[in-house]
C-alpha cells in the first residue's frame, strides 16, 4: 500500500480480515496507519468492506456493537467473540452492551434455541459450542443444556464436551446404547478425545459398530482389542468391502478376513458349483487368495458356461496345474456350436492369459462392427465392458514394440 495512492476497500479487508476471528485480532491491536484514517476516509470505505471487517476498523466499540446486532438477528455464535472482546476491551464494550439490551437478549434466545435444537439434532454443532462459550455466554448455554440431562445422555458428543468441562454433573448414559448412539460416539472421539465416562461405554459396545474403514481405524488406535470382533462382523457383500480389505492387509487383519471368505467360497461351491466358482474368482479379483474347493473342482469345465470369466480363470488354473483339457479345442467347439458363446468364451481366454487365438469361424462373424475388435488380440470389444483396459496382450504388444532391434 504506497504512501500517496488512497486506500482500497481490498486492502482494509486484506489487513484487517473479514472472519470473526481475524477482526478480533486486529480491534485488539490496530494498524496505526489505519487507525490515522480521516472521517472522510471511512465514510467511503465502509459501505464497501464486510460488516464485521468495518467493525473492527472503527475500534473495538463499533466491533462489539456489531456482534451485538449480528447475534441478534440469529447468528448467535457472534455471543462468543463478544465474549472475547469485552474481556479484554471492558470499558469500550460495557456501554454497547448497556445501550444494546434488547438486541442482547435475542441474541441469548437464539443461543438458548440453537441449544435445544441440537440436543435433538446437530449435536457436533452444540458440542463445539460447548467448547468454545465462556463467561456469561457460558452460563447462558449451560443453563439451557443442563434442563434435560436425560436428553444429554442420549447424545453422546454433548455429554462429553459437558463432563469436559463439568466432570462431576451425573449425566445418566445408556448401558447398552443404540447404533446411532455408538455412531456419534465414535464421530466424536474421531475428533476429540472423549470425557472418561462416556469413552467407557464407548470402549465397551464398540465391536457393536458398522465395521467400516473408519470405524476399524479408530479401534486400532483407541480400542485395540475390538479390532478382531469388529472385522468378525465386516459384511462382506458390502459395497466398500475393497477398502476395508486394503486396511486389513495394512494393518495385520488379512489373514481374518481371508478365513472368513474361504469359508464362504466353500458354502457357495457346496450349494452350487458355478456360484462357488463365480464366488471364487471374484475374491481373486479383489486380491484375496482364495483356494478353488474341491467341490468346484470335481467334472473339469463339464457342465459350465464357457463365456463366463470364472470358467476361463478355472481352465487357466488347471492348465497351470498340468491338468485340465486343451483351450483351443473346446474354444473351436464352442464358436462352432454358437457364434455368440465362441466370442465371449474367446474373450474370456484371453483375459484368464490362455493362449489360444480366434476361432476360424470367428473371422467373419456378420455380428461384429468395424473398429470393435481388440486390435492386440482380436476379441469382440462389446462382449464385455472394459476389455480394453483389461487386455492382458496390450502390454506384451507394448513391450514388444519399445525393444531394440536385434542387431
Amino acid at each position: 500500500m504506497s504512501p500517496s495512492a488512497p486506500v482500497q476497500p481490498a486492502d482494509i479487508v486484506r489487513r484487517v480480515g473479514d472472519t470473526n476471528e481475524r477482526a478480533l485480532r486486529y480491534a485488539l491491536s490496530p494498524d496505526p496507519k489505519l487507525a490515522r484514517l480521516s472521517r472522510k476516509a471511512h465514510e467511503q470505505l465502509i459501505p464497501d468492506l464486510p460488516p464485521v471487517t468495518a467493525g473492527a476498523l472503527l475500534g473495538p466499540a463499533a466491533l462489539a456493537r456489531h456482534f451485538v446486532a449480528s447475534a441478534a438477528s440469529g447468528r448467535y455464535r457472534d455471543l462468543f467473540p463478544l465474549w472475547e472482546l469485552f474481556r479484554q476491551r471492558p470499558d469500550d464494550c460495557r456501554p454497547i452492551l448497556a445501550e444494546r439490551e434488547q438486541a442482547l437478549s435475542k441474541g441469548r434466545d437464539a443461543l438458548r434455541r440453537a441449544a435445544r435444537l441440537g440436543l435433538r439434532g446437530r449435536a457436533d454443532r452444540l458440542a463445539e459450542d460447548i467448547h468454545q462459550a465462556h463467561g456469561l455466554i457460558w452460563q447462558w448455554l449451560r443453563e439451557t443444556v443442563i434442563e434435560d440431562l436425560t436428553q444429554v445422555g442420549a447424545r453422546p458428543a454433548v455429554a462429553s464436551a459437558l463432563l469436559a468441562r463439568e466432570p462431576e454433573l451425573n449425566i445418566p448414559l445408556p448401558a447398552e446404547p443404540d447404533e446411532d448412539w455408538l455412531d456419534e460416539a465414535a464421530a466424536a472421539r474421531s475428533q476429540r478425545p472423549l470425557a472418561p465416562a462416556v469413552d467407557a461405554v464407548l470402549a465397551a459396545n464398540v465391536d457393536r459398530l458398522p465395521a467400516s474403514v473408519s470405524t476399524l481405524a479408530m479401534a486400532h488406535e483407541h480400542y485395540p482389542d475390538k479390532v478382531g470382533p469388529l472385522l468378525e462382523r465386516v459384511d462382506l457383500d458390502s459395497p466398500a468391502i475393497g477398502a476395508v480389505l486394503a486396511w486389513a492387509r495394512d494393518h495385520g487383519g488379512a489373514e481374518l478376513l481371508r478365513a472368513r471368505i474361504c469359508a464362504l467360497v466353500e458354502q457357495a461351491a457346496g450349494a452350487d458349483r458355478a456360484r462357488g466358482l463365480a464366488a471364487w474368482h471374484a475374491w481373486r479379483e479383489r486380491g484375496v487368495d482364495v483356494p478353488l474347493p474341491d467341490t468346484a473342482r470335481a467334472h473339469g469345465v463339464d457342465g459350465l458356461d464357457l463365456g463366463r470369466p470364472e470358467t476361463a480363470a478355472f481352465m487357466a488354473l488347471l492348465r497351470n496345474e498340468g491338468a485340465g483339457p486343451e483351450p483351443q479345442s473346446i474354444l473351436d467347439g464352442a464358436a462352432a456350436a454358437n457364434r455368440q458363446l465362441g466370442e465371449k468364451a474367446y474373450e474370456a481366454f484371453v483375459c484368464a492369459g490362455l493362449d489360444v487365438f480366434l476361432p476360424p469361424v470367428l473371422h467373419d462373424n456378420p455380428s461384429v462392427k468395424d473398429g470393435t475388435r481388440c486390435e492386440h488380440c482380436g476379441a469382440w470389444t462389446w462382449v464385455r465392458p472394459g476389455h480394453e483396459r483389461r487386455c492382458p496382450r496390450r502390454s506384451a504388444s507394448a513391450a514388444s514394440a519399445g525393444a531394440p532391434d536385434p542387431a
